[in-house]
């Protein structure tokens, strides 16, 4: 931190052995910016904050009254009056005198023979050498900071420098106002920055500070803008003094070196972006690349391929009614891609074909499936509450052993994905050995032509659309699944035996179904699969 010259110390100056202060103790902290020798009378005009004036009162007359001329030049935030006596003026005139020590002015006599010339060089002296000093400290600062980047220490420790170099405590925040790493007071939640004026360096907070018994402090708040926009908030609190002029230059110097590291951090993001896109595509795809070579790109996201993985396809399926742009749904899956990340750590998923491709570790036995399965509800409920109209569904392949089971394992992802949607699955997410037959029906034809494939007596029983009949169908379909025991069945359906026993001896005489015959009910049971794709068709 530069040391700015006191009155007091300008006292003890060679020039001023000779000299007496008159009055104004009160302010012999004053700094000395700058020194000025003028006899007109519109000297106040022409003194800046800080100024140290010399007069002889050559101009006395034509000053008065003179504690109006006291009080204009205390009002432009003159440190000292600087008075020769002995050419114009034997002494100190006492209605200056006593003005000045209304306004606390230092009022300072030097007799004749001290040269004004000697005053002048040496205090500019010291202020030039001043003004070197805060040089070299803006240079020295200014490496510091750009090595920093240079060096891709990161955040952390710039915020780390600056805090030493200011003495006070530092934060950052991103553009969304969440903490990203700070010290004292960085608990103190970062206020919208929506009255900030619009080209102003900083705005200033009044916060209450946890970690000092709440006492209340100053925060200025700096933008921190890459190319045209704000990226980050950095935050200074004066905890330990108010901030000094020269300090800015630190943190000027922490905001461009921010401002680097973040555009780097970027640059690192985009290029692992790609490498990681190309590196699913290979995977993905079946690469002609050696299995070795893909474990070593791999290796360099941090990614182990020696471990099994799972592939799953993520997508998004709409009310039946809505008629959202193509824009709208790539917004929407981007949304969920970034929700994904933050359930699960180091995902390794992206975005592609309208989906989202995960590939999941897994293990031996159903853990990975119970894993993946609390995660998707995680996953779910985020998104319900997000306010989207779209549902999350999910399709789940085989474990691949291998790299190069991957694309197998991502094929039947898809069709567990989408068979599950055609074929009216209830739960949202489908594993690919839950599709049974529906694979074969989904692949054998089109919707339409399935149709010709449900025999005629169960055509029968479904045709006509009664509660009764929809009993009849329902009482149908779960003596399949109970391998032809009524008692099971009731208890499937929760209704008493003979219940289960009159309806099928309806479905026997209504529909014409043999019961005991295998090769019909084979296809009874296709055909009811059929009847529900069919369903959810006319759903959709």
């Amino acid at each position: 931190m530069a040391h700015q010259l006191k009155i007091s110390e300008l006292l003890q100056f060679a020039p001023f052995k000779q000299a007496r202060l008159i009055c104004g103790e009160e302010g012999l902290s004053n700094p000395v910016r700058g020194v000025n020798v003028i006899e007109a009378p519109d000297v106040t005009d022409w003194v800046q904050p800080g100024d140290v004036l010399l007069t002889n009162f050559y101009s006395l007359d034509r000053l008065r009254p003179l504690d109006a001329f006291i009080a204009k030049v205390a009002a432009r935030k003159l440190s000292a009056l600087i008075v020769k006596t002995g050419l114009f003026v034997q002494e100190v005139p006492e209605e200056i005198v006593e003005a000045a020590r209304r306004h606390r002015l230092p009022v300072i006599e030097i007799p004749r023979n001290v040269l004004y010339r000697t005053i002048v060089l040496c205090i500019s002296e010291h202020l030039l050498s001043e003004r070197l000093g805060v040089l070299e400290r803006f240079k020295e600062i200014s490496d510091h900071f750009l090595s920093a980047s240079l060096a891709n220490q990161g955040a952390f420790r710039i915020l780390k420098s600056l805090e030493t170099f200011i003495g006070n405590p530092v934060g950052l925040y991103d553009e969304k106002l969440q903490c990203l790493a700070g010290t004292t007071g960085s608990s103190v939640s970062l206020a919208s920055p929506e009255d900030h004026q619009e080209g102003a360096l900083f705005y200033t907070q009044t916060v209450a500070v946890p970690e000092a018994d709440n006492r209340i402090c100053n925060r200025h708040v700096f933008s921190v803008r890459v190319g045209d926009e704000v990226r980050l908030y950095l935050t200074v609190l004066e905890l330990n003094g108010e901030l000094e002029d020269v300090q800015s230059i630190a943190i000027e110097s922490a905001i461009n070196a921010l401002a680097l590291d973040f555009l780097r951090q970027q640059a690192v993001i985009e290029v692992e972006k790609q490498f990681r896109f190309d590196l699913i595509g290979d995977l993905l795809g079946g690469s002609a690349l050696p299995s070795s070579e893909l474990h070593r790109r791999a290796g360099l996201i941090q990614w182990d391929l020696r471990r099994r993985h799972a592939v799953a396809v993520l997508g998004l399926k709409a009310p039946s009614k809505s008629s959202g742009a193509a824009s709208d749904e790539v917004q929407s899956l981007e949304r969920l891609a970034q929700l994904l990340t933050g359930v699960i750590d180091n995902a390794h998923a992206q975005i592609r074909g309208g989906h989202i491709v995960l590939f999941w570790p897994a293990g031996e036995g159903r853990e990975w499936r119970v894993q993946f399965e609390r995660r998707f509800a995680e996953l779910s409920a985020l998104w319900s509450r997000s306010e989207e109209r779209a549902t999350v569904r999910a399709g789940i392949g085989e474990v691949a052993a291998d790299v190069e089971g991957l694309p197998r394992s991502y094929r039947q992802a898809l069709d567990a994905l989408n068979i599950g949607i055609r074929a009216r699955f209830e739960k949202n997410l489908v594993f690919f050995h839950e599709l049974g037959i529906y694979r074969m029906l989904c692949r054998l034809a089109p919707q339409h032509e399935l149709r010709e494939m449900i025999p005629p007596s169960l055509q029968r029983l479904a045709s006509v659309k009664t509660r009764a009949r929809a009993d009849l169908v329902e009482t149908l379909e779960a003596y399949i699944a109970c391998s032809g025991n009524a008692l099971e069945t009731s208890r499937r359906l929760g209704v008493h035996p003979k219940t289960v026993l009159y309806r099928l001896d309806k479905i026997r005489s209504e529909a014409g179904i043999d019961l005991d015959d295998a090769e019909e009910m084979l296809m009874v049971q296709i055909g009811l699969k059929i009847l529900k794709m069919e369903d959810a068709a006319e759903a959709a």
